[in-house]
């Protein structure tokens, strides 16, 4: 993210000083590029903490643990479990929808300038884990579709058993984050290589995607004994632990 950091502050302040003259003050505009810069490094942050956190869920419940408390604060909630890692879960907010674009300026020769298009949302990648039916084994999916290695096997979220007193091997983390062309991309091989999601971290002609579309939504029953976390492709029930 620092390399895209400086790439961005630097494109912005070469086109900024050439189309202006030097008697106009462009740092409001390097001031704002920085906080939206900044903004999305938080935003890469958080994703990827939910990322791990959902890993850890799903491996939890396909292995029995039990949640034994919930702490809720303003940013979201640290769950602990039984027997594997503690998790936080960030509040969703809703997203903003893209600015319109603006109306062209009237052509010379009688023209008349094009309207602006409308500006398209921001997006944040689909990124969920599903059962497989067969195997019952857990795996991640992008955007709906199954996220495999570059040989086209599919990437394991919960961790295999060993066999005959090999050690078992644990489940692979997807990586995000956002290339200089805004695009978000992910990563099986912890950052080794990188592969585009085709998803863009910035409206067109709009603002940047908010986190509305949270990986993992927490439910607590607390009545009913367990804890429903809830994705966009399933939902699992955790066991509360009982006193």
């Amino acid at each position: 993210m620092k390399t895209i950091r400086k790439i961005l502050l630097l494109a912005v302040t070469t086109t900024i000083i050439g189309a202006q003259s030097s008697c106009t003050d462009y740092q409001d505009e390097i001031d704002a590029l920085d906080v939206r810069v900044t903004y999305l490094e938080s935003l890469v942050q958080k994703v990827n903490t939910q990322i791990e956190s959902l890993k850890t869920i799903v491996s939890a419940y396909a292995s029995g643990d039990v949640v034994t408390s919930i702490t809720e604060n303003s940013e979201g909630y640290i769950i602990n479990f039984m027997n594997s890692d503690p998790v936080f879960v960030h509040h969703g907010k809703d997203g903003k929808d893209g600015k319109d674009g603006k109306d062209g300026a009237d052509g010379k020769d009688g023209k008349d300038g094009k309207d602006g298009k409308d500006g398209k949302d921001a997006q944040m990648p689909n990124i969920t884990i599903e059962q497989d039916p067969i195997d019952g084994c857990y795996y991640w999916k992008l955007n709906g579709e199954w996220l495999t290695d570059p040989y086209g096997v599919r990437i394991q979220a919960n961790g295999k058993d060993g066999k005959d007193g090999e050690d078992g091997k644990d489940g692979i983390t997807p990586q995000v984050r956002i290339s200089p062309d805004g695009i978000w991309e992910v990563s099986t091989d912890g950052g080794v290589t990188w592969q585009s999601t085709g998803t863009s971290a910035a409206g067109k002609d709009g603002k940047d995607g908010q986190d509305a579309n949270v990986i993992v939504r927490v439910i607590t029953n607390w009545n009913e004994g367990y804890v429903e976390f809830i994705t966009a492709s399933g939902s699992f029930r955790v066991p509360l632990k009982t006193s």
